[in-house]
């Protein structure tokens, strides 16, 4: 009677220390906040990073409203 006294007893202070252990993490960090380097920022790129005159085609570029190609 006395060892299963003692298993319900080990048991229950598994239990308790289990969720004590578990209630009191922290939250993981993300990865984005984790792994950030200054290397790899940049600054304000501007509102467009190819020009504010780029017509969408690979090669073209306007300057005055017409196209252009090289």
């Amino acid at each position: 009677m006395g060892i299963i006294v003692t298993g319900v007893v080990v048991v229950g202070a598994i239990a308790f220390g289990t969720g004590y252990y578990f209630l009191n993490l922290q939250p993981a960090e993300p990865a984005w906040e984790v792994y950030s380097t200054d290397g790899a920022r940049v600054g304000d790129p501007g509102h467009n990073l190819v020009g504010k005159n780029w017509s969408g085609e690979p090669g073209s570029v306007s300057t005055d409203g017409e196209e252009t190609s090289s």
